[in-house]
């Protein structure tokens, strides 16, 4: 009985120093079978962001309104080694703030919901075979739409609409999940070179826009998670040429 215990014991550092077919050992074996558990690039892949927008530059935008949500959409074609292009769409929210003794106690519930086409252009840089960098910058038009506007002194001819060409350069840090699937800490800087004119939706007539400049850019800072689904052939990050199993 105590020969068959030992016998027992002994199986696993047999197993760690036996040699395969290919006169390899079994450790060895068993690291190629991780290398090719890791992640791989996609020639086309699905990249989706969900963040909390917050205004940062145009007084009145940055005072008076908060973000509520952007979510954001792009399809992608590998172009060489971690290199990228793709096309995207994405929509975000941002509310009227709470705003203290409003004129005549109005309900105000004015939003602006932003919709804006892209084109995507970027990188990935790997740390480790399941750790990598998303560098990219995407360049579009915004087409946004005010709700809910209130107008208590009936200004004439208000604007309800605001458009502007979108430059936004992108950052997230990934971590793979399975070989085509990967989460990751998402930021980007939404810069609109179209100011923002709070009188266009009488925003004056609700609140004191005194000491906000209204000549400024308009800047959105987007906070939040990105995920990366790779679909079609996939590329290797790191290739053992002493198995053949890929």
């Amino acid at each position: 009985m105590k020969k068959i215990i030992w016998i027992i014991l002994l199986i696993p550092f047999w197993r760690l120093n036996a040699q395969n077919e290919n006169g390899d050992t079994y450790n060895e074996f068993i690291e190629s079978r991780r290398i090719h558990a890791n992640f791989k690039e996609s020639l086309f892949a699905i990249r989706f962001s969900t963040t909390l927008p917050a205004p940062v530059s145009n007084g009145p935008l940055r005072a008076k309104f908060r973000g509520i949500y952007e979510m954001n959409l792009s399809a992608n074609v590998r172009l060489t080694h971690n290199f990228f292009a793709g096309l995207g769409f994405k929509d975000g929210l941002l509310r009227l703030n709470n705003i203290p003794n409003p004129v005549n106690n109005l309900d105000l519930n004015t939003k602006m919901k932003l919709y804006t086409g892209y084109v995507k252009i970027g990188c990935n840089k790997f740390h480790t075979e399941n750790i990598f960098s998303t560098f990219a910058i995407n360049v579009g038009y915004n087409t946004s739409i005010f709700t809910g506007v209130v107008n208590p002194k009936s200004e004439p001819d208000l604007i309800k609409s605001y458009n502007s060409i979108v430059i936004e350069p992108e950052y997230s840090l990934n971590f793979a999940v399975e070989e085509n699937f990967s989460i990751g800490i998402f930021l980007s800087y939404n810069y609109m070179p179209t100011v923002f004119n709070p009188h266009n939706i009488a925003l004056q007539d609700i609140t004191s826009l005194t000491g906000l400049k209204t000549s400024s850019i308009t800047g959105i800072i987007n906070f939040g998670f990105g995920f990366y689904y790779g679909i079609g052939k996939k590329f290797l990050q790191r290739y053992n040429k002493r198995y053949n199993y890929f």
